[in-house]
């Protein structure tokens, strides 16, 4: 039933393309491929529904399609809640979201229900890449479950951790552990921050860091080093910088006990149990901005974003504003230009993960305003006719 399609697709030809002409075919294949997925998604459901005892969904997607297990299970999944969403359905299948939205979209509707997911998420799923609607998606089912849910979603988490090591037949050791959130944030974060002085130590921004070793390689010897150097980040008195903290969203109304949100930054919810112990031993971001004794407002005083701005920059954006990386990939980029007279404030600062802090810069994105955050995109033909090579 498919030949003709297949036809149809071998016919295509990047042959005597212009730019524009390849960028539009490359947009069109994508609401393509986007429709193969809904209708790949749908047969998976029409499967599970069979209940012959043949094998299940995701066996069939694994042998058939020869998609790893992870993934074959994940797709099972969302095809199963896209049954019962028909408004992000139909979205897939026209090619405004992509699978990694439909997948963001069915793990939000597992924490509360495809009706609500259905309805509250279609908007927003159009609106933002993949990596920043997970990131969303998160945050409002963490706003969507009670206490109970949370905690038990944590306990899960916590039940499913594992860690794992073997050899080669090379003679190389292979490391494989799995963590909860808020674990993971913390391993996360110790380990870039050490990733990061061994980049320094390379030479960094004003040497040639790849040509001591590639960035796998340095991630490696970090997370070596982590593991095996007696007392890690001991003996040091100085507070570690914003971005290495596993900083929490933590609402006043929650801190004093009401119905405030937390969550991790990146939007995973937090129970009350693991906000009481955060408290006792971790470093709290609150919602509130502009904490007594905080200077949040350096004006011209200052080029350099303080810690205190990063601490709250981190709690307000959760990573990078373009694509969604973790704080520690990421700079504080003035949205006015320092060159252009911006000022060091907290409401003239976002983060940016260096790769979009570098597209901004020598001007071929910008940085947008929208009714649902900072948007990333492509400039215009017309270039602006100051210098684009400068930093923030």
């Amino acid at each position: 039933m498919f030949t003709e399609a297949h036809e149809q697709l071998d016919d295509l030809s990047t042959l005597g393309l212009s730019r524009p002409e390849l960028e539009s075919g490359i947009e069109s294949l994508a609401k393509l491929e986007a429709h193969a997925v809904e209708r790949r998604l749908a047969f998976m459901a029409a499967i599970e529904e069979l209940g012959d005892g043949g094998p299940s969904a995701a066996d069939v997607n694994r042998s058939r399609a020869r998609r790893s297990k992870k993934s074959s299970a994940k797709a099972a999944a969302t095809g199963k809640k896209l049954a019962d969403m028909p408004n992000l359905r139909k979205a897939l299948a026209n090619g405004d979201i992509t699978e990694e939205h439909a997948d963001a979209a069915a793990a939000a509707a597992e924490q509360t229900s495809p009706e609500e997911a259905d309805d509250a998420l279609l908007q927003v799923a159009r609106a933002k890449p993949a990596d920043l609607f997970a990131k969303q998606s998160r945050e409002w089912a963490g706003r969507h479950q009670n206490d109970a849910a949370k905690r038990a979603r944590l306990e899960r988490q916590r039940s499913n951790r594992e860690a794992i090591t073997w050899d080669t037949a090379e003679g190389m050791t292979v490391l494989h552990a799995e963590f909860d959130p808020v674990t993971g944030r913390r391993i996360k974060a110790a380990v870039q921050k050490e990733y990061d002085r061994l980049w320094r130590a390379d030479g960094g921004r004003e040497g040639s860091p790849g040509d001591q070793r590639t960035p796998v390689q340095r991630r490696a010897d970090a997370v070596a080093n982590v593991l095996t150097c007696p007392g890690f980040g001991a003996g040091s008195s100085k507070r570690p910088h914003p971005k290495y903290l596993g900083l929490v969203r933590l609402d006043y109304d929650r801190l004093v006990g009401g119905d405030g949100e937390a969550m991790l930054i990146d939007g995973e919810p937090l129970p009350q149990t693991m906000v009481d112990q955060i408290m006792c031993d971790g470093a709290i971001a609150g919602a509130i901005y502009g904490v007594d004794g905080a200077v949040l407002w350096q004006g011209r005083a200052r080029r350099l974003a303080t810690d205190d701005q990063w601490a709250q920059l981190v709690a307000r954006d959760g990573g990078c504003v373009g694509c969604g990386a973790s704080p520690e990939h990421c700079e504080a980029h003035h949205v006015r230009y320092w060159e252009e007279l911006g000022p060091t404030d907290i409401d003239n600062l976002v983060l940016a993960c260096s790769h979009d802090h570098h597209l901004i810069h020598h001007g071929s994105h910008v940085l947008v305003s929208t009714e649902t955050g900072w948007q990333l995109v492509r400039r215009s033909a017309q270039r602006r006719s100051e210098p684009q090579d400068r930093a923030a």
